[in-house]
């Protein structure tokens, strides 16, 4: 009766977990259609007034994350500030040459920000003659594509006065095979800190080469302020900046899976190389993508996507058999769970709540498959293989 009770529970997080993090997913509100309302553009520099977001297409149909750094500078001058670097060795685009003087930009910023080809997203200015829609001027990221990245779009004004830029953080998502956005606050901060440090200003005070502006954006993930970095008063000032991403590991949850081992050791082996298997295949992406920078990502991460989609239940049907149901219940939950800890933990990503529901409904369903093969109950394995598929599924289908 018990176990019927629990089955019972197990399928009902699953069903809102699921559930839930479909109604919570999302990067952004999407606005009403028509033309880009004029209340809506905002003056930063120059004769262009700037619609603070980004866009999926030449409409404001298809909005998406909202600007939320803004340069004084030209496209050219600011990509130099944010990639010239003596001691790495970035491959400089022909096509993006910059006419500033290097010697003014080298040393700018040390993150380690790199040319990024994400989706094509458009912003747009409106000027004297009229609006007009524009693609990146360029991209960049500071990361791996199948880890966690800062990811830049920048935009550069018509009359070249001011450079608009979106920068957000994303990690990939091994259950929805591309890139969720976690952050467009904490990213933005990060290059405040790189130029604050070159200058010693306070980022809240006005007329400061670094500083924040409130513009009341409403959407796309905006707090409403914008920062505003005076690229002409920074460039003489430029040393060597330090990027300081912290990035603290969760230890505790191993620790106390460690104390039930010895009692329960099959299924808290089972628990450790769920953990492992999770983790290792982001390591492994990690570190193919590096070893093979030729071959896309996407090539990579199919294989090892198997890994965890068919893998990781064929692992707890193979191991479960030797567990008490409940501690092969447990053994899954515990161990599955600190891996998707330990993995967004160690990109140092910030979590939004539809991953967090979504993880729940993925551990519970392993731990449906775990118990019911554990207590040799047919049809509690199916209902847990069957939340499984469901839990990938859903993801692959823009649903989650």
């Amino acid at each position: 009766m018990r176990r019927k009770a629990l089955v019972a529970v197990l399928l009902v997080v699953v069903a809102v977990g699921l559930a839930l993090s479909g109604v919570l997913g999302g990067t952004a509100d999407e606005p009403a259609s028509g033309e880009v309302p004029a209340e809506s553009l905002i003056e930063i520099d120059g004769d262009h007034e700037l619609w603070p977001y980004t866009s999926r297409s030449t409409s404001v149909e298809g909005r998406t994350l909202a600007i939320n750094v803004v340069f004084h500078a030209d496209g050219d001058a600011v990509r130099e500030a944010l990639t010239a670097q003596p001691e790495t060795d970035w491959e400089e685009t022909d096509e993006l040459e910059s006419d500033a003087e290097s010697d003014l930009v080298v040393d700018a910023v040390t993150a380690d920000w790199e040319d990024a080809h994400g989706s094509v997203r458009y912003s747009y200015f409106e000027g004297p003659d009229g609006g007009e829609w524009v693609d990146e001027s360029f991209e960049l990221h500071d990361g791996e594509y199948l880890g966690a990245r800062d990811h830049v779009r920048a935009y550069e004004s018509p009359d070249g006065a001011y450079t608009a830029v979106q920068v957000h953080e994303e990690y990939y998502d091994w259950f929805r095979l591309r890139h969720t956005v976690t952050h467009i606050g904490d990213p933005a901060v990060r290059i405040e800190d790189d130029f604050i440090a070159a200058t010693g200003e306070n980022v809240a005070v006005d007329g400061t080469a670094v500083r924040r502006e409130y513009h009341g954006i409403d959407g796309g993930w905006s707090d409403g302020w914008l920062s505003v970095i005076e690229l002409a008063v920074l460039i003489p000032l430029a040393g060597t900046l330090l990027r300081r991403r912290t990035r603290e590991a969760t230890v505790d949850l191993a620790r106390r899976f460690r104390s039930e081992a010895g009692r329960h050791a099959d299924a808290a082996m089972l628990g450790t190389a769920l953990a492992a298997v999770f983790l290792g295949v982001r390591a492994a992406g990690i570190g193919m993508e590096v070893a093979y920078p030729g071959i896309p990502p996407k090539a990579l991460a199919a294989p090892l996507y198997l890994a965890i989609a068919v893998g990781l239940p064929a692992l707890v049907v193979g191991a479960a058999g030797r567990c008490e149901p409940t501690a092969a219940f447990l053994g899954v939950a515990v161990g599955l769970g600190a891996g998707f800890v330990l993995d967004f933990a160690g990109l140092g990503v910030a979590v939004p709540p539809d991953l967090i529901v979504h993880r729940a409904a993925m551990v519970a369903s392993l731990g449906l498959v775990a118990l019911g093969r554990a207590s040799d109950d047919r049809t509690i394995l199916a209902l847990g293989l069957l939340a499984w598929t469901a839990g990938l599924a859903l993801p692959l289908a823009d649903v989650i």
